[in-house]
């Protein structure tokens, strides 16, 4: 508990706007006194405050000692205990005047009804996400920026609860031209073709549209206090790569002071970068991005492909790591592949309704099949999938 001299005043401004499906956005603040004290356990108690003041306006209840912190203000991975889950927070506003800190934030809640398709963690393959003006790079030596975007997706995916990363390629497969669009078609294409040799449903496309610097002036009684602040746009692309379609596209947007010398080169692979208010930025943005990834998949239907067949059992592509159990039922999905206009593919499936899989084995990344149903097993062949027995 904070010490007793510490008193948050809490005051809050409801605001609710639609942003993403299944989630709204409430603002709250808390003021604290700062006189006498170490100024950033202050900040962090006020900005918990604050999330706790935004919690209770949306009837939900959080205990400011829950809520984690990363960074300046990453994330915060603390369960709601009531109406809704915490997802995201934004900081709005931080002042002090009179030795009281005020600060304002805007918290993302997610009601506990959403549209979870099913309880499995939905297999995903990264491609690298380049930087697609290699000339905005040479300000801070910031060339390799893309690999490390790349990485930080990784690593944020592996914390999200829906979501089973295969791999994180080493190359970029997204085809785009010099007005920084994609061709669909081609995209969907090579979807497909990863889905297939890496063994995962989902493909995640992206590239690094804009890190260049520009200067902010504010303009002040004797002399304006010019900024330098940089740019972070990403553009991000997720495909079914089994279905050949595109789930989700959207562009993320951050900027914030850019602290370095004009002709330092920074090292990407320091910490003290990425603890820079524009390390922070993009880390922010990053887990934006991710958090909207995690919640299309849980949307999705999970599919899983057949890898091998016995005379008695089939062996498909997911296991416990995925969330597979002894005992679950999985139903069997023909697949064709049809030709449409213009040469386009268009992938069918149908499913069998009638007779189900049953899990008999579980290992990490694959399991085994059986059923009792001669037939079913008949029917069955190499390559095709499975989906979870409809709840």
């Amino acid at each position: 508990m904070l010490p007793a001299v510490i008193r948050c005043f809490l005051t809050c401004v409801v605001l609710c706007c639609a942003c993403a499906a299944n989630s709204q956005w409430y603002q709250g603040s808390a003021q604290v006194a700062v006189k006498g004290f170490d100024f950033d356990e202050i900040r962090g108690s006020a900005i918990k405050r604050a999330i706790t003041n935004a919690a209770f306006q949306a009837s939900s209840y959080i205990d400011a000692e829950e809520i984690v912190l990363d960074g300046l203000l990453q994330s915060s991975k603390s369960a709601i205990r009531s109406e809704g889950r915490l997802r995201r927070v934004e900081i709005l506003s931080e002042t002090v005047r009179d030795d009281i800190l005020t600060v304002e934030v805007r918290v993302d809640f997610e009601p506990l009804m959403d549209c979870r398709s099913d309880d499995y963690r939905k297999s995903l393959v990264i491609a690298q996400m380049p930087l697609l003006n290699a000339v905005q790079g040479a300000n801070g030596g910031l060339f390799n920026i893309g690999s490390h975007v790349s990485k930080r997706f990784e690593q944020q995916l592996l914390a999200q609860q829906d979501v089973a990363v295969g791999q994180l390629l080493n190359q970029a497969f997204l085809p785009h031209n010099s007005m920084q669009q994609i061709d669909y078609r081609d995209a969907a294409e090579t979807a497909r073709y990863l889905a297939g040799e890496y063994a995962s449903q989902f493909i995640l496309f992206g590239f690094i549209r804009d890190i260049s610097l520009f200067e902010q002036v504010k303009d002040q009684l004797l002399f304006d206090d010019v900024k330098l602040r940089r740019n972070f746009t990403m553009q991000i692309y997720l495909f079914d790569g089994i279905r050949g379609s595109i789930l989700m596209q959207k562009e993320y947007h951050g900027e914030s002071d850019w602290l370095f010398a004009a002709h330092e080169t920074v090292d990407t692979y320091n910490s003290l970068f990425w603890r820079s208010d524009y390390g922070r930025m993009m880390l922010n943005t990053i887990n934006g991005a991710v958090t909207d990834i995690n919640d299309v998949l849980r949307c999705q239907q999970t599919l899983a492909q057949v890898i091998s067949k016995g005379e008695h059992e089939l062996v498909i592509n997911m296991g416990n790591r995925h969330g597979l159990k002894v005992r679950d039922e999985f139903r069997l999905m023909k697949y064709r592949l049809l030709s449409g206009v213009n040469g386009q593919s268009l992938p069918l499936l149908s499913a069998n309704e009638q007779r189900f899989f049953m899990v008999s084995r579980v290992d990490s990344r694959s399991a085994v099949l059986t059923s009792a149903s001669a037939s079913l097993l008949e029917n069955s062949h190499l390559f095709d999938f499975v989906s979870p027995k409809p709840q």
